[in-house]
C-alpha cells in the first residue's frame, strides 16, 4: 500500500458503499482497520462481523483487483464472477441454496441503502465480497465506464472511485496529483537544463586563439 496519509473524514453520500470499499482496500491491515472503518462509513453492526485475517486479505485482494480493470466488458466479467461466488448475490446464503437477493437497510444516520442480503453467520470477508461486488457492478451500470482505477503516482498504490463527470480521475488524491506534476516539472527542468548547456558546450570554440 502507500504511505501512510491523513485519515479523512468518512464520507457516508453517495456512491453509497463504494467510500467503505475504497477505504479498506486502501488499508495496510484490512482485519485491524475493519470494525472502526465500518462504523466510521455508518454501519457498526457491519463492524461485529467475525474476521478472518487471510480471509479478509484475499476479499481484499479480489476487490483490488477489479479496480485496476479498465475495460468494460473485462470488469463486467470480473464482477459477474464474484457476485456468482458462494460469498456473493445470487448464490448461496448460509447453508440455505436460494438467491442471495437484495434488500433496503436503514444505516445509523437515518439513511436507506440497497445492499445484498446477508446473514449473521456471514464473515467479514464474506460480507465485504458481497456488497463491494454489488456496489461496484451498479457503479458500472450508471456510469457506463470503469469509473475507478489505481493512483498513477509512481509511489501510490491506492484505489478510488472517479466521481467526476468530464476528464477521468488518474490519482486517489490532491496530494498524489500535485506530488506527481511537481515531479515532473523538475524532470522537465533538469532535461532543459541539461540541453541547454550541452547546446553551449557545442558551440564554443575547442582550440585556443590563434597564434
Amino acid at each position: 500500500m502507500s504511505p501512510a496519509q491523513p485519515r479523512q473524514a468518512a464520507n457516508t453520500e453517495r456512491p453509497r458503499g463504494l467510500h467503505f470499499a475504497v477505504a479498506l482496500a486502501n488499508s495496510a491491515h484490512p482485519a485491524v482497520e475493519w470494525a472502526g472503518l465500518a462504523s466510521a462509513h455508518g454501519d457498526s453492526e457491519l463492524g461485529a462481523r467475525r474476521v478472518d485475517s487471510a480471509d479478509l486479505a484475499r476479499a481484499v485482494a479480489e476487490i483490488r483487483a477489479v479496480f485496476a480493470i479498465t475495460d468494460n466488458t473485462l470488469a463486467a466479467t470480473a464482477l459477474n464472477l464474484l457476485m456468482a461466488s458462494s460469498d456473493s448475490p445470487g448464490a448461496i446464503v448460509g447453508k440455505e441454496a436460494r438467491p442471495r437477493g437484495t434488500e433496503l437497510t436503514q444505516l445509523e444516520n437515518g439513511r436507506w441503502a440497497l445492499r445484498p442480503r446477508t446473514t449473521a453467520e456471514e464473515t467479514a470477508a464474506a460480507v465485504y465480497r458481497a456488497l463491494t461486488a454489488f456496489a461496484v457492478a451498479e457503479w458500472l451500470a450508471e456510469r457506463g465506464r470503469c469509473a475507478w482505477g489505481v493512483c498513477a503516482a509512481e509511489t501510490c498504490t491506492n484505489v478510488f472511485v472517479d466521481e467526476g463527470r468530464r476528464t477521468p480521475q488518474r490519482f486517489c488524491s490532491t496530494p498524489c496529483a500535485t506530488r506527481t506534476r511537481v515531479a515532473a516539472h523538475r524532470r522537465a527542468s533538469s532535461t532543459t537544463v541539461g540541453e541547454a548547456r550541452r547546446h553551449a558546450k557545442a558551440a564554443s570554440p575547442k582550440g585556443g586563439p590563434a597564434a
